[in-house]
């Protein structure tokens, strides 16, 4: 169930009270999000998740009647609202099948990795599930529930999911990749969300000459490499030290490689943000 924290909520164009706001709605409806970064009250890579959004509608074959700048002008209003410093913002489209297309924004819970997290590394459990229309960020209740339950009961950061053919895909939260020696190796964009932290990592790696390519790694081969690391809006970079069974080295210079590229480009990227 969704959680709207702080005091004020967007409801289309609208700023309203958090005690208005209604999570049964998320469950019935047919959602499409984004998840933003706030950092100094500034959102990170912003034109990167606006436009992800209209690309996961257009899959999704939603109209939705939007532009990127009245997105903008309503996640200025909520950082601003509620005065929101360091953060995460969730905002969604939503086809509700009683009411019109609805635009929401608002304060949501964040899951940052410690800082232990990023120098030991984190466990991962495997799981045989596929998300439908993986190219769109959407509400998938069924994959993401029995994730979260895995989660819980077996104390690990993030599930792993495979599909029915064996292959890796993505993390339930997270796109993965694999390091192979000085080499760089992740699943295709035709199987997994495409992360806004992914595609700035394929950027970073073309950039520095880093050795990237997009690849299927079957689930059968992965104890093959050195080391593995998470991306994401939330997690940044972050290392891999075990997936089921199976241990990987969490300091890798790669890996510390990319990170140190990935904060230059975040730092120079918030610097020169502008509403």
């Amino acid at each position: 169930m969704e959680s709207c924290l702080l005091n004020y909520f967007i409801l289309n164009k609208e700023v309203k009270s958090t005690c208005d706001f209604n999570p049964f709605l998320f469950e019935q409806g047919n959602g499409v999000y984004e998840i933003v970064r706030i950092t100094d009250q500034k959102p990170l890579f912003l034109e990167e998740h606006i436009e992800r959004f209209f690309q996961s509608l257009k899959l999704a074959e939603i109209q939705s009647g939007l532009s990127s700048k009245q997105i903008r002008s309503r996640l200025k209003a909520l950082i601003e609202i509620n005065q929101l410093k360091n953060g995460n913002i969730r905002f969604q489209h939503l086809a509700h099948p009683q009411n019109d297309n609805l635009f929401f924004a608002w304060i949501t819970p964040t899951f940052y990795p410690s800082e232990n997290d990023f120098k030991t590394g984190v466990k991962l459990l495997s799981l045989i599930a596929e998300r439908k229309n993986p190219n769109a960020k959407r509400d998938n209740l069924p994959v993401r529930e029995q994730a979260n339950k895995l989660i819980q009961q077996n104390d690990v950061f993030e599930v792993l999911l495979i599909n029915k053919d064996g292959f890796v895909t993505e993390g339930s939260r997270s796109n993965i990749f694999f390091v192979e020696g000085e080499k760089i190796i992740t699943p295709p964009i035709s199987e997994v969300l495409p992360g806004v932290t992914r595609s700035k990592i394929i950027g970073i790696a073309k950039e520095n000459k880093v050795v990237l390519i997009e690849y299927p790694v079957h689930f059968e081969d992965v104890g093959s490499f050195d080391s593995v690391f998470l991306s994401g809006t939330s997690i940044k970079i972050l290392p891999v030290n075990q997936i089921d069974n199976l241990n990987f080295a969490p300091k890798n210079p790669v890996i510390t490689k990319v990170q140190q590229l990935y904060a230059e480009l975040s730092t120079h990227y918030l610097n020169g943000f502008s509403w």
